[in-house]
């Protein structure tokens, strides 16, 4: 399991280039109080382009409770800016994101966030 790696400076200029939450056309958020989420955390906490999301507080606290469906609309963000990186992804996580998403999609109850697993699938199968 890879070490987490921190640099001050990529969340600087991430902080600098994003400045409204990026879930605010799929979540109801207030776009108040910006944070920036690192999709694979703990251990898996990398400061990359790929691993980052800016959300505002709402937003962060909803992608944090639900665990995998938050990691789909996280990468479904980042695939929307170009940024997901899947084989990035599957170094740092140990697993496969894809194949996470496919035993996933039956458990999870918003079918919007199924959509766009599926979407995410399609696309990078």
């Amino acid at each position: 399991m890879p070490k987490s790696k921190r640099d001050r400076s990529v969340l600087e200029q991430f902080a600098n280039e994003w400045l409204r939450c990026e879930a605010s056309l799929y979540l109801t958020c207030g776009g108040h109080r910006l944070e920036i989420h690192h999709v694979l955390g703990g251990a898996h906490r990398i400061d990359a382009f790929w691993n980052l999301v800016r959300l505002c507080g709402n937003c962060h606290e909803w992608v944090t409770r639900r665990t995998m469906p938050g990691r789909i609309l996280c990468w479904h963000i980042l695939d929307s800016r170009g940024a997901f990186d899947l084989e990035a992804t599957h170094k740092a996580w140990g697993q496969c994101p894809l194949a996470r998403i496919e035993r996933a999609l039956p458990e999870i109850a918003e079918d919007w966030i199924r959509a766009m697993g599926e979407v995410l699938l399609q696309k990078h199968a």
